[in-house]
């Protein structure tokens, strides 16, 4: 829906925990659908609504760098 609200929600695998995002949009029809984990098959998430998820992607976790320290340790 050209010009609607969206946002970006995040998700984990219930089985391997493996974290994703997709885009939620507010659609003027219902829809419905679910998404299956890449690695292990289960199910992530499923809606029915006047919204859509979309663009399902791996999380990245933030992973130090090495040399770095980080905040408020030694």
């Amino acid at each position: 829906m050209a010009g609607s609200l969206f946002t970006i929600e995040y998700f984990s695998c219930p089985s391997c925990a493996l974290p994703y995002s997709a885009t939620k949009e507010e659609q003027p029809t219902k829809r419905s659908g679910s998404f299956a984990c890449e690695v292990c098959g289960s199910l992530v998430h499923a809606w029915s609504g006047n919204y859509d998820f979309f663009d399902w992607q791996v999380d990245k976790a933030d992973v130090p760098e090495f040399g770095k320290r980080w905040a408020g340790t030694r």
